[in-house]
């Protein structure tokens, strides 16, 4: 990926962030909650991958783009360990949202996962604007100059819990039983 492709590409994924973000603010004021939480996960998870691409890395999985980002990000204290941390849990809140039918948001536990979409969509903006405005000379640049600048920590409003105020099974889900050797081949055979 080259310069062009990777400041395009990290602009586009910002662009898509901020529609999410659109989108899971309307869920939230038209009161489905569930669809809110899905949406604030990946208005997340596209900032996630703006910031990505401004440093010229693509993944291709979501624990891919949790670890990526919590390695060039998180460890160096450019983002917040709050907002770092909540890529990881808005993900599991999304999958709750998603696949759980059992699972019910409130509007409170939504709004927190739409704020937190919020903060990580704003830290991305700010710190991918420096990279994504044209500079004032028209482009030039000098030699070895790097684009993306990166400023200390922005704290983002809490995490919401994952587990207060919705019901969830205790036990983990059942293993598949080993098949019976009745039915696997024996050498005679």
């Amino acid at each position: 990926m080259n310069a062009a492709n990777r400041l395009a590409n990290a602009r586009d994924e910002l662009e898509r962030a901020r529609r999410t973000l659109r989108g899971a603010e309307l869920m939230l004021r038209e009161g489905i909650p569930e669809e809110a939480v899905s949406s604030a996960y990946y208005a997340g998870h596209h900032a996630a991958r703006a910031l990505l691409f401004s440093v010229g890395l693509e993944v291709r999985s979501h624990e891919g783009l949790r670890n990526r980002i919590g390695e060039f990000f998180g460890r160096k204290g450019t983002l917040s360990p709050a907002l770092v941390h909540g890529l990881k849990k808005a993900y599991e809140a999304r999958l709750d949202a998603d696949y759980e039918v059992s699972v019910q948001f409130t509007a409170d536990q939504a709004a927190g996962w739409v704020a937190w979409a919020r903060d990580f969509v704003a830290a991305a903006d700010v710190l991918l604007a420096p990279s994504l405005t044209p500079p004032a000379d028209g482009g030039a640049s000098k030699a070895g100059e790097t684009r993306v600048a990166y400023r200390p920590s922005i704290s983002p409003a809490p995490v919401p819990s994952t587990t207060s105020g919705r019901a969830r099974k205790s036990s983990p889900k059942p293993r598949r039983a080993p098949r019976p050797r009745s039915l696997a081949r024996t050498k005679n055979q």
